[in-house]
């Protein structure tokens, strides 16, 4: 470690994003701590790491969860906590409880929520003059029928994940399938066919110091993508640039967005905290840079950048609707050339722990009721429930 390295605590330790980010900093020379409420985090034995702390879940204990943190923090005089799920949400209420000169890597509870929320960013954009897609929020049964939509749609909750529970529905459908939580009502928003494209960019008071395009290849359910490769859109960047420097966002977030040839470029969601085109970056692109504030010049990945959760594409890659048109033959072709974002050359443990951290959260599916995609980050949502 350099004598100009900080010691940062990347929080859920189990995540790929987590393992990338500590890569990256590591090799820019900055100390790396992880935490997760699980035991068996594949951080933990990454060489990026000096060390890992088993905290409370933040979905289930988050005030615990984040005295935890913030006894750490003082403990091991942590420079910089960065947040990368929506323990963000939490860790943003929260932020009295750490010292002052700990710097956590988010922005206020108040923006932080409104681009959490969906029906509350569709709000921002409109109070922006920002064209969208149409949207309204529901939350009861009586107000389906209220709902004025010519085409089809899509139904999620304002409080969702990309890959969860995202249903479209056509007009005059009964939608009774629906269940409904006070804390978290029903977004419809317009469906619309076109190219699909996410971000990911690290933000510091509006000023964005990396960045990076990548459009949706092989997804979960079409939506969670599980290949990255870069791509140059003036359009998206510009779009990005423009809106954060209005908020004055500090912190990690991504947009979704679809390119239709006639009607423009509309954005779907927003995920104020990291996504996985941190996956993206080499070190020597020198991200860490960002998290800091001390490039000169934007941050973006390698143009051949080619790379994918291959786990992922071994349990879901495969299928129809993550192929996306992909040929099996085509799909066999990707997972021999594109890179693994697990397993690389020098730090090979945490692809041999994979096992062991997936039976982990296998039971953690077991004990919460849930399928594997949504049992992987169950602990660390946060659905809009008063705390």
């Amino acid at each position: 470690m350099t004598s100009s390295g900080k010691h940062v605590l990347i929080t859920f330790g189990r995540s790929f994003l987590s393992l990338n980010l500590a890569r990256l900093l590591a090799a820019g020379g900055h100390r790396v701590t992880t935490v997760d409420s699980i035991p068996v985090a594949i951080t933990r034995v990454s060489n990026a790491v000096t060390g890992f702390h088993k905290v409370p879940p933040p979905k289930f204990a988050p005030q615990e969860y984040c005295r935890e943190l913030a006894r750490i923090v003082r403990a091991e005089s942590v420079d910089m906590v960065i947040p990368i799920h929506e323990e963000t949400d939490i860790l943003s209420m929260m932020q009295g409880l750490f010292p002052a000169e700990c710097q956590l890597f988010l922005s206020d509870f108040e923006l932080e929520n409104r681009l959490h929320n969906k029906f509350e960013f569709q709000a921002m954009l409109d109070e922006r003059g920002v064209p969208t897609l149409k949207y309204a929020q529901f939350a009861s049964r009586a107000e389906i029928a209220g709902l004025d939509f010519d085409g089809p749609f899509a139904v999620k909750q304002v409080y969702s994940r990309g890959s969860q529970k995202v249903h479209k529905v056509y007009p005059g459908d009964p939608m009774d399938w629906l269940e409904f939580d006070d804390d978290n009502p029903w977004l419809a928003q317009q469906w619309l066919h076109g190219d699909r494209y996410c971000t990911y960019s690290v933000v510091r008071d509006g000023k964005i110091f990396a960045h990076a395009t990548y459009p949706v290849g092989y997804a979960i359910g079409g939506s969670s993508c599980l290949s990255f490769t870069n791509v140059h859109h003036q359009g998206i960047f510009d779009w990005v640039t423009d809106f954060l420097a209005d908020t004055s966002f500090t912190g990690q977030v991504g947009f979704d967005f679809i390119d239709h040839p006639d009607d423009g470029l509309y954005t779907i969601e927003c995920n104020p905290r990291a996504t996985s085109g941190i996956m993206m970056f080499r070190p020597h692109n020198r991200v860490d840079q960002a998290f800091f504030g001390t490039n000169d010049e934007l941050i973006t990945p390698d143009d051949d950048v080619e790379r994918m959760i291959k786990i992922g594409m071994a349990l879901y890659g495969w299928r129809a609707d993550a192929r996306q048109g992909r040929t099996m033959k085509q799909y066999f072709h990707d997972m021999r050339t594109f890179d693994d974002v697990i397993g690389v050359p020098g730090d090979r443990k945490p692809g041999v722990l994979l096992p062991a951290a997936y039976a982990g959260i296998l039971r953690s599916c077991v004990k919460y009721r849930v399928g594997l995609a949504e049992g992987f980050m169950h602990d660390h949502e946060w659905d809009g429930h008063t705390i």
